[in-house]
């Protein structure tokens, strides 16, 4: 079985791909590796990678006593968009994504609770312009066992 992160975030794909308008092939993908195609905007990358995982030790989250961790796992939902008025555009898509996993906040048991922490837009600093592109990271606290980090600890 995959590490529960990747559970996690195969939970958040799927949902983010039931969205009519990011059910298309590669509309919603996990840490891209090249660039998205123009005639697949709108689309949508969830990843970690601007964030770290962070972990406390728990003592006794298993059945037997077991050491665990108290995990907290920021994730980025980042939309990739062109449009004439790129902050109202951004704001379109943050209500479908916000609306898709605010309805599952707990990913059906995958994790304790999935949180909106922070929402930005992307501009160019030299130039002030939009740049397309805006994020919404959501934090997953979830509990595993030290031996087990496939499965949900409670």
């Amino acid at each position: 079985m995959p590490h529960l992160r990747t559970q996690i975030f195969d939970a958040i794909l799927a949902r983010l791909s039931a969205i009519p308008e990011f059910a298309g092939d590669g509309k919603v993908k996990r840490a891209r590796t090249s660039a998205i195609r123009e005639s697949l905007l709108p689309a949508l990358t969830v990843t970690w990678a601007e964030h770290q995982e962070t972990a406390e030790i728990r003592p006794c989250a298993g059945p037997n006593g077991e050491v665990g961790y108290d995990r907290r796992l920021p994730i980025d939902v980042i939309a990739h968009f062109k449009a004439e008025e790129p902050d109202i555009e951004f704001d379109r898509i943050a209500v479908l994504v916000e609306t898709a996993l605010g309805q599952a906040i707990k990913l059906d048991g995958l994790v304790i609770e999935l949180t909106l922490s922070e929402s930005r837009s992307f501009i160019d600093r030299a130039t002030g312009i939009a740049l397309g592109v805006g994020a919404l990271t959501f934090v997953a606290e979830y509990k595993t066992v030290a031996i087990n980090p496939t499965v949900l600890s409670v």
